[in-house]
């Protein structure tokens, strides 16, 4: 089956905002603690003076995770033809809780994330690509609360020509 593989999906613990979200939250909380009375205090002088806390922002966004690209990815799924079907291979993190972490190690899961979805009879470019998104649909109700990035894949997509493509497997 290698040749027969067209695309690698990612698939992220959550979407982009708000990861960057969640990670400002927790930066204010150790710069400005709720708990302490000068808080109010330390948030002014920031906002006076933004360079003031540059480098433990820095080390902090660091500590937290690092940029959302990448780091955030808990798994991937590579989508390919069977015959006249599209089906999508699982590879995600093995651990049985997933959290915001720099080491993690991606391992098969499974044949088919959805179930595979059927061709048309002699599909067309249109066709291929709206059975494509249909089964990217049905993978992201298999993957509740996750976030597919299909953004590279949809930016490539109108340019590729789907037709050689599914017919070059033969």
């Amino acid at each position: 089956m290698g040749d027969t593989f067209f695309f690698d999906i990612p698939v992220y613990r959550l979407a982009r905002d708000r990861y960057y979200q969640e990670r400002e939250g927790y930066i204010d909380g150790v710069l400005f603690p709720k708990s302490s009375p000068e808080s109010e205090e330390l948030r002014a002088r920031d906002r006076a003076d933004p360079g003031r806390n540059a480098y433990m922002r820095g080390y902090l966004e660091s500590k937290y995770g690092g940029c959302w690209e990448f780091n955030e990815i808990i798994g991937y799924i590579r989508l390919h033809f069977l015959g006249s079907q599209i089906r999508g291979e699982y590879y995600g993190v093995s651990s049985k809780r997933i959290v915001r972490t720099r080491t993690k190690t991606l391992e098969f899961k499974t044949w088919k994330l959805a179930s595979e979805v059927e061709l048309p009879d002699s599909p067309s470019q249109a066709g291929i690509l709206e059975t494509i998104h249909k089964y990217l649909d049905d993978c992201k109700k298999e993957l509740p609360g996750r976030y597919l990035d299909t953004s590279i894949f949809e930016a490539i997509a109108r340019h590729v020509d789907w037709r050689s493509l599914f017919q070059s497997r033969f």
